[in-house]
């Protein structure tokens, strides 16, 4: 008989049954990750995947942990929610959802990171 080792739950695990400001859930898949954010000017941006930054408006951010999110030093830690857009995300009643390229599901902000 083998025993199989138990493997560790995925990192992306946490974000099962996360919701947004909207009440909408944030992840369908392997859209959402631990990132950084830096404030600039008054609004804040997010360190995407793909390495480029862009602007969320303050009042698509929630300002709330992600339950299951280890603790970390870094005090810039954000959790980004995302696809890349595509040109039928930029018209219709989604379209506030794109800032620059991506579609934005939820950007989440710990407290004591500002």
């Amino acid at each position: 008989m083998t025993i199989a080792p138990l493997s560790a739950p995925r990192a992306h695990d946490i974000y099962t049954g996360v919701h947004g400001k909207d009440g909408r859930l944030c992840c369908g898949g392997n859209d959402c990750a631990a990132t950084s954010y830096r404030e600039q000017g008054g609004a804040f941006e997010f360190l995407t995947r793909e390495s480029r930054w862009v602007s969320i408006p303050p009042e698509r951010i929630t300002f709330l942990p992600v339950p299951g999110d280890p603790p970390s030093d870094d005090s810039h830690r954000a959790h980004l929610c995302y696809r890349q857009a595509n040109d039928d995300d930029r018209v219709g009643p989604y379209s506030t959802n794109v800032f620059d390229n991506i579609y934005l599901y939820c950007a989440f902000i710990p407290p004591g990171s500002i």
